[in-house]
């Protein structure tokens, strides 16, 4: 069949053909420059439960649930300092999992008050009193940690522990790592 001198078979064929081979090339690139490396990293960590790779939007969410941690800034520093080696200059989010309970929310869903007064005001020291004295009254451990980017909470009871992380402000605005949120606009 022609039209216009033009062999339409032919035309569909080789349109249907360079499809392919972009796909089957995005396909292989994001199979051995993203996930492999990704998935190798994740469960060489030891500190990694279970995670999940979501690359289906413009920014990569890794879903990881840590197990129990001692050091819950260190262990996410090293992991987050770990996935940009690999990811690059891509945008990437870490959705952070952990073993909560009931209880556990409970604490700190009274403890988020002081964390952020603390954020706002500057008074540490009695934000991470506060939330130890909390926690050792529901008879859990609590352990406040904090860089320049982030304030760490951590709550273990009995079986079950809480992860939190919140990113602090600074002048210019939220300073975070994570592809998904704010940046410090500079």
């Amino acid at each position: 069949m022609k039209w216009n001198g033009i062999r339409i078979p032919v035309v569909v064929m080789a349109l249907v053909v360079g499809l392919g081979t972009f796909w089957g090339a995005q396909w292989l690139y994001n199979r051995f420059n993203y996930e492999r490396p990704l998935a190798q990293l994740l469960e060489e960590n030891g500190d990694v439960a279970e995670y999940r790779i979501n690359d289906g939007g413009p920014v990569l969410e890794l879903e990881v649930k840590l197990g129990r941690v001692d050091n819950l800034q260190q262990s996410y520093s090293n992991l987050h300092r770990s996935l940009q080696e690999v990811v690059g200059r891509r945008s990437f989010r870490i959705i952070l999992r952990d073993q909560r309970d009931p209880a556990l929310e409970g604490i700190y869903y009274h403890t988020r008050l002081a964390a952020f007064e603390a954020l706002e005001r500057g008074n540490f020291l009695e934000m991470e009193a506060y939330i130890s004295q909390l926690a050792a009254r529901e008879g859990a451990r609590a352990r406040v940690l904090i860089d320049q980017d982030r304030l760490y909470i951590q709550v273990d009871r009995g079986s079950h522990y809480l992860y939190e992380i919140i990113p602090r402000t600074r002048a210019f605005g939220v300073v975070s790592g994570e592809g998904g949120e704010r940046r410090n606009p500079s």
